[in-house]
């Protein structure tokens, strides 16, 4: 996701928290930002959900991944 983020420079000192939901699948069921710098959590929200996310590979995996905090700290 942090790749996503377009000119990642910009929000250098500024952090947000995004929590996800992933299907099995790995594809996004619902993102939603918790706070934080607003530019760098709407500039996550996007890189976010257009993130290519991989299968998790195994149920195991996905159990602790599923729903998640994501800190974003740049």
């Amino acid at each position: 996701i942090q790749s996503r983020l377009y000119d990642a420079s910009l929000y250098q000192g500024k952090q947000c928290v995004l929590h996800i939901s992933l299907a099995p699948d790995g594809s996004l069921k619902s993102i939603t930002s918790e706070g934080g710098d607003p530019a760098l959590c709407q500039a996550a929200l996007m890189a976010a959900k257009t993130a290519k996310i991989p299968k998790p590979p195994s149920q195991a995996v996905y159990e602790k991944i599923k729903d998640a905090k994501l800190d974003f700290k740049l």
